[in-house]
């Protein structure tokens, strides 16, 4: 029996076929009846026909669902320098971003390394940014979403929003198996990227130490260096009090550690927000509509627009660059839709996303105790 007649026969052992066509160059399109189970119908196809060297997909919608069959290609990778250049210049700003951080230690602890603070302040940030691509990594592996590449988008220190990233730009070059796989695999990187910046922050914050001087008496009294936290570290401060040393009533507390989490804050918000090639804009593109998932596309635009402290303007017209580039989801299956528990989980990404945002100044000032 030939290796067509063999897939078709499988076709019909696992779908119920309404139509059968040949197409001229040898693929095989079948349109079959669709129901709650053919997701997981199709998932289980896919490992069988690869083993046969075919590729299917489903497209079309639940009324009119169509499978194709085709040979699997292994056409050649060719590798992009861009993420590496875009790497090499995100570790170029880190650095900078911690030299810049050292005077601040230096006027609030003289007498703290500044290699220590060089290495806690740093590396907490490269450890976060680190997480959110092995997070990645290890559930694409076991949710069969294909191949992505990360391109990290450097920001510039001595501009507002001062973080060394501007957070983590995606693009697909293998189609995910449906929407539910892609929806778990970039999720995985955001809860990673989160977990670790709480539980870094947590560290700090119970081994921060108090300023050696009152920090009226500093020459950072009158910048903008300080920052609002926001609710979230307001939340695991409170949890964290009785644990905390106790600061002298116009001292601070410092911590290298902290600090760097307090970033890694505004990353997991600026990596959450729905906008297009940033992990939010994946995960609204396949739990909403095409015009839902560009319509929240420009609300988030006009929430960056309307963020005073830090200021996100620069991010907001990067993200207007990015929204009028259409974009939708490679996948195998482009029909079963996401299932529910995930669109739940989508609107509390939204949620966490806006209470990692650093408090707007607007709205007064906010300092942990």
């Amino acid at each position: 029996m030939s290796a067509p007649e063999t897939t078709e026969q499988l076709v019909r052992s696992i779908f119920e076929v309404k139509q059968h066509f040949v197409l001229p160059d040898g693929e095989l399109e079948f349109e079959v009846a669709y129901d709650a189970s053919t997701g997981s119908k199709f998932a289980d196809f896919k490992a069988k026909a690869a083993a046969l060297g075919y590729r299917p997909e489903l497209s079309g919608s639940a009324d009119e669902c169509v499978l194709t069959v085709r040979k699997a290609g292994q056409s050649p990778r060719a590798l992009s320098r861009v993420p590496a250049l875009l790497l090499f210049f995100t570790l170029a700003a880190l650095v900078f971003s911690a030299l810049l951080q050292q005077e601040v230690y230096r006027e609030l602890v003289p007498n703290l390394s500044p290699y220590a603070s060089f290495l806690a302040y740093g590396g907490t940030i490269a450890a976060i940014l680190g997480a959110h691509e092995l997070g990645q990594r290890l559930v694409a592996r076991t949710r069969d979403a294909g191949h992505a590449s990360s391109y990290l988008i450097p920001g510039i220190p001595i501009l507002p929003p001062f973080t060394p990233s501007w957070g983590f730009a995606s693009s697909q070059r293998d189609p995910a198996l449906n929407r539910n796989s892609l929806f778990d695999t970039v999720v995985a990187g955001l809860l990673a990227m989160l977990g670790l910046t709480v539980l870094l922050f947590a560290f700090g914050t119970v081994t921060s130490v108090q300023s050696a001087v009152p920090f009226a008496q500093t020459n950072l009294a009158n910048t903008t260096v300080t920052v609002n936290p926001s609710l979230i570290q307001i939340g695991v401060y409170s949890m964290l009090s009785p644990f905390v040393q106790t600061v002298s009533p116009g001292y601070v507390a410092v911590s290298p550690i902290a600090d760097g989490a307090t970033v890694g804050f505004i990353l997991v918000f600026l990596c959450s927000l729905p906008l297009a090639f940033y992990d939010g804009g994946f995960l609204a593109n396949v739990a909403l509509s095409p015009r839902g998932a560009r319509a929240a596309a420009y609300l988030s635009i006009l929430a960056l627009l309307a963020i005073d402290t830090p200021d996100y303007w620069g991010v907001a017209l990067l993200a207007l660059v990015l929204v009028g580039r259409p974009y939708h989801p490679r996948l195998l299956d482009d029909v079963s839709p996401l299932s529910r528990s995930r669109r739940w989980m989508f609107a509390c990404v939204v949620v966490v996303a806006f209470l990692c945002l650093p408090i707007p100044h607007a709205l007064g000032p906010f300092r942990l105790p």
